[in-house]
């Protein structure tokens, strides 16, 4: 074979191998699914357009399968202690996939982090701090070698220390120390009563190498001396790194249609908690667990522990595609996100509707004492907490009593701590039953007896024994399951506020008012979707999280006139928390946190003013109490968010939807296992190639289609960083806008000699579509903004002009005053034209937006029609174009926001300062509230009772009337029958004498019959 015949060759296997690549990634789209059928068509089409080389959907099978043999993992099936079988990737195959995946890899986080900035991050809260130092990555690199904690190591000055802790502060690694010194005697002596920090670049020679120059040590009596070398070394070789992974699952029940028929599937998703949390929201990062319509949450829990478990004792084999090194991986779990009914099971917990309803602490008791002043006022704080191990504790008693047959006493005992598992209560069953059967078995024995046999047995029975959770390290799952805004304040708070008003308090007139002023909102600065005001007042029992995410920000500013004063006060505090709690970085931890525990208590003492009873009867409401808490160990909220595994939910469903349905669960294991593999190789994922003994990578034309296909990242999840040019002007279309004299803009007329020299007069300007922001947001026009003048001080203003030329660009801006008075009814800062209403301002300078909404209680604004086309909108018409109110309750930038403004104007303050007795107030108010809704509930129940007693009344009597009435005519029709049989009896006597032979054709009744008859008489 010559030259050109190899080339040709190449080039036609080159052409075989993208054609199968394209289909492989068609065939695996996460959001785009194809059938079998589907793919043989789409297969079809490409060769009858002459496509050459296309393989067929066999050939496609063959090759997709030999792929995931060698690149893939496969899924692995389980089967759960109660016998439920199900398929589950395994979590420690996902993880090192991550790590070597070159775009993941270098933005993993294997240490707890210190920052003199603000807290963005989970790794930047105190959670992973709360690890002992040898739980979290206990070594790191300098070149080849490698240093432990534990261990002695030399400085680059000569000086000896133990590293005690790894932490990154500032963004470089830094080691807080023991030093180490030598004695009179020869001895060594560790200093553990002094701590110091050495950054890691100053570390020079480590343990092993120190060990072979030194010799066997000899430390003095009283140096409290860990094990050396770590024990943590031998768990890798000697050329692997060892790092400790956190993943934190997600676990709900998902409908596996898309249809409103329910089709059950308990799911589990995670991500990898090292990476930043603005990764972790894409859809890319998101990692398939298992699912299944039969196995609950448990028992794919209990599979899931063993996986992380066993990484303590082996850890995970990977190759880190940033250090190009081999390493080992240990698994920690910090949190449990999810939602409430969810993370009350995973807390052992019985739920909101026990007599101590919260997950976290103890709070509660009967429904009469939780309206005593004590407790009531206590439901608005954070109880005694609740622990792992006290929850263990109350499970092994349950058991306990179970084994003794006593299953009031389980009851009592749950109702009285709240604490119920259902792998528990399926063991209490099987003890119960096992007690009862061996006391039936007639042998005079003792309860301890009978206990002890059944405790013997129970001892030999397989599988967990109560909730896996519990035995994961370092987790305690009644305060590792932070508090989740979706459906915590969506679907909890802001859903309470929206049906109160619609059931309490507003009329037909009145929602058809408030869907005027809501469809008039200025969104600019929102970055919500476009409001469908009239849809969301039609169907207002039928909103969604997205609804509810918009009428947060907006619903305030629409409600005068159709509201109470304490109503307006609620929603006002909801759209204050709300706008403190969707922050993506926390500033002053400290100051943050005392700002939102003001706005958590207003949020709940207004609810108090506007419905005493609510706070008892919804759990949300006493959750809130705990937000500090979580934000302090988990850092923002939004970290914890859940929105994006309820996105990821419906690439299951299509998963789901394309399976077999007689083995779901394996189905779409393998489905998930199989895109999985699409994304590794696309995104130059590293694999273990067991023929040549190398981790291999995909080439570098597959590297290039992630890299430069927008639709592939589009469909595979990826969001490739977007650099913004803060300044930069895009021009709208030439063709509908020409470009236009520099004196015919408003700029010109507007122009500043502190601006420096203008342009020339007849200059040719174009205008500008869009302006980037130093913050990366887009602005447009009528846009409003935070802005430096020349000067350097911040000002207000909105966007009115945008021109840009080839070398120059520069927007006017309408100039706004924030007033130092706040608005009487909001609370807000004010905006208010200056004499001079415009100014040309210089592009770089523009901050970022933000939400401003006109004061229409101020301007008294009124309804107003627009026609479109052959139909009127009805719409709010401003009085005015002068006053304005800064939108506090808005998400989009408020820290940024927050940053600028005055802390005068920022500032909340408690609506009642003297809270307890203001509880005992409206707790007065609440138990008569109950206390008549018992009367009623009473009152109506009796008269169920009574009505219900009356028709069974009816029907007896009905029921009696007819016995009576058929015993009647039964009488009558047997002594009329009587007769007829006398008479008939008779003259058959007299024919049979006769023998005449005549046929009688009346009645004749059986021989039988007649003889009933004589014994009833």
């Amino acid at each position: 074979m010559n030259c050109r015949e190899a080339r040709e060759v190449g080039r036609e296997r080159r052409r075989k191998t993208r054609n199968a690549m394209l289909l492989d990634i068609m065939d695996n789209f996460p959001r785009c699914r194809f059938t079998s059928t589907q793919m043989s068509l789409i297969i079809q089409f490409a060769k009858n357009l002459g496509v050459p080389d296309v393989p067929s959907i066999k050939g496609l099978r063959n090759i997709q399968q030999s792929l995931q043999s060698s690149c893939g993992v496969s899924p692995s099936r389980v089967e759960s202690m109660q016998g439920n079988i199900f398929y589950m990737n395994d979590i420690r195959d996902t993880i090192a996939r991550d790590l070597a995946n070159p775009l993941v890899a270098p933005h993993l986080h294997f240490y707890p982090e210190e920052t003199d900035g603000p807290i963005s991050e989970v790794y930047q809260a105190e959670r992973w701090t709360e690890y002992a130092p040898q739980q979290l990555t206990p070594m790191f690199t300098k070149g080849r070698r490698r240093f432990w904690i534990n261990e002695v190591a030399q400085l680059e000055d000569g000086s000896l220390v133990v590293p005690q802790l790894l932490v990154v502060r500032n963004n470089e690694l830094e080691a807080e120390v023991f030093q180490v010194t030598q004695t009179a005697d020869g001895r060594w002596r560790l200093h553990t009563e002094d701590m110091r920090t050495k950054k890691a670049s100053e570390f020079e020679r480590p343990y092993d190498e120190i060990v072979e120059e030194f010799g066997n040590w000899t430390w003095a009596d009283n140096s409290q001396v860990p094990k050396m070398p770590n024990p943590q070394r031998m768990l890798v070789d000697d050329d692997e790194d060892l790092f400790v992974i956190m993943v934190s699952p997600w676990a709900d029940d998902v409908s596996g249609n898309k249809s409103k028929q329910y089709n059950k599937h308990m799911n589990m998703y995670t991500g990898n908690g090292c990476l930043p949390g603005r990764l972790l929201q894409q859809e890319f990062h998101v990692h398939y667990i298992s699912s299944s319509p039969h196995a609950s949450s448990a028992e794919q829990f209990a599979a899931f522990r063993d996986n992380v478990k066993s990484t303590e004792t082996k850890p995970v084999k990977a190759y880190n595609a940033a250090t190009k090194r081999k390493c080992r991986c240990i698994l920690r779990v910090p949190g449990l996100p999810a939602d409430n009914p969810q993370q009350s099971e995973e807390a052992s917990h019985m739920g909101s509707n026990a007599n101590h309803p919260c997950r976290k602490c103890h709070w509660g008791g009967t429904a009469k004492e939780k309206e005593t002043e004590q407790i009531y006022h206590e439901c608005h704080l954070p109880g005694a907490l609740r622990s792992a191990g006290e929850i263990r504790e109350n499970l092994q008693r349950q058991l306990q009593l179970a084994m003794h047959g006593d299953s009031k006493g389980v009851e009592n005992l749950q109702r009285a701590t709240g604490t119920k598992d259902k792998i528990v209560q399926y063991w209490i069953e099987q003890l119960i039953a096992k007690f009862r059967d061996l006391k039936a078995e007639g042998r005079r024995r003792t309860v301890d007896e009978l206990a002890a046999d059944v405790r013997q047995w129970f001892s030999k029975q397989p599988g967990d024994k109560m909730n896996p959770l519990l035995d994961i390290a370092g987790l305690d799952p009644s305060q590792d399951t932070p508090l989740e805004l979706l459906h915590t304040i969506l679907l909890g708070v802001i859903k309470y506020i929206w049906h109160h008003m619609n059931t309490e308090k507003w009329s037909d007139t009145d929602r058809h008012l408030l869907a005027i002023r809501l469809q008039s909102t200025d969104l600019t600065g929102l970055t919500v979707p476009p409001i469908r005001a009239a849809y969301m007042i039609q169907y207002k029992n039928n909103l969604i999280g997205k609804h509810f995410k918009t009428l947060m920000q907006i619903l305030a500013f629409h409600i005068h006139d159709i509201s109470t004063p304490e109503q307006f006060t609620l929603i006002k505090a909801a759209a204050e928390l709300g706008a403190r709690l969707w922050i993506p970085e926390i500033d002053d931890m400290d100051e943050y946190l005392a700002q939102v525990e003001i706005a958590v208590a207003n949020l709940l003492d207004a609810f108090d003013a506007v419905d005493p009873l609510r706070i008892l009867t919804k759990i949300k409401l006493h959750l809130l109490a705990h937000t500090m808490d979580d934000i302090r160990r988990f850092g923002p909220l939004i970290r914890s968010s859940t929105e994006i595994y309820e996105a990821f939910n419906a690439v299951f469903r299509q998963c789901s939807i394309y399976s077999n349905h007689l083995a779901p669960s394996r189905d779409i294991a393998r489905k998930f296992a199989s895109m999985a593999r699409v994304k590794h190789l696309l995104s130059g994922g590293y694999w273990w190639d067991s023929q040549s003994k190398m981790w291999g990578q995909a080439g570098e034309a597959v590297l290039a289609v992630l890299r430069t296909d927008h639709g592939v990242q589009r469909h595979l999840g990826w969001v490739s960083p977007t650099v913004s040019v803060p300044g930069k002007v895009e021009p709208k279309p030439l063709r509908k806008n020409p470009a236009i004299e520099w004196q015919q803009s408003a700029a010109f007329e507007k122009w500043s000699t502190k601006n420096g020299s203008a342009p020339q007069p007849q200059s040719l300007w174009r205008f500008g579509r869009s302006l980037s922001a130093q913050s990366g947001d887009t602005i447009t026009m009528k846009h409003w903004v935070v802005a430096k003048d020349l000067q350097g001080h911040t000002i207000f203003g909105r966007i009115h002009e945008l021109l840009t030329a080839e070398k120059a660009a520069f927007a006017t801006l309408e100039q706004f005053i924030c007033s130092e008075q706040l608005n009487r009814h909001f609370g807000w800062p004010v905006l208010r034209r200056p004499n001079g209403p415009e100014i040309a301002e210089g592009v770089q300078s523009f901050l970022f937006i933000i939400s401003v909404e006109h004061d229409c209680r101020m301007g008294n604004c009124q309804p107003a029609e627009r026609e479109e086309t052959n139909r009127h909108k009805s719409l709010i018409k401003h009085t005015d174009d002068d006053h304005f109110i800064i939108n506090m309750g808005a998400l989009h930038n408020f820290a940024k926001l927050y940053r600028v403004l005055p802390k005068t104007l920022t500032q909340l303050k408690p609506l009642f300062p003297d809270r307890k007795d203001f509880h005992a107030q409206v707790g007065q108010k609440a138990r008569k509230t109950a206390d008549t809704r018992r009367l009623k509930a009473m009152a109506k129940r009796k008269e169920a009772q009574e009505a219900e007693r009356a028709v069974r009344e009816a029907e007896e009597a009905q029921k009696e009337g007819r016995d009576v009435e058929d015993d009647g005519n039964e009488s009558g029709d047997d002594s009329n029958r009587e007769e007829e049989d006398g008479d008939r009896s008779s003259g058959e006597e007299a024919e049979l004498d006769n023998g005449d032979g005549d046929e009688d054709y009346g009645f004749q009744p059986a021989q039988g019959c007649r003889g009933r008859k004589r014994r009833r008489r």
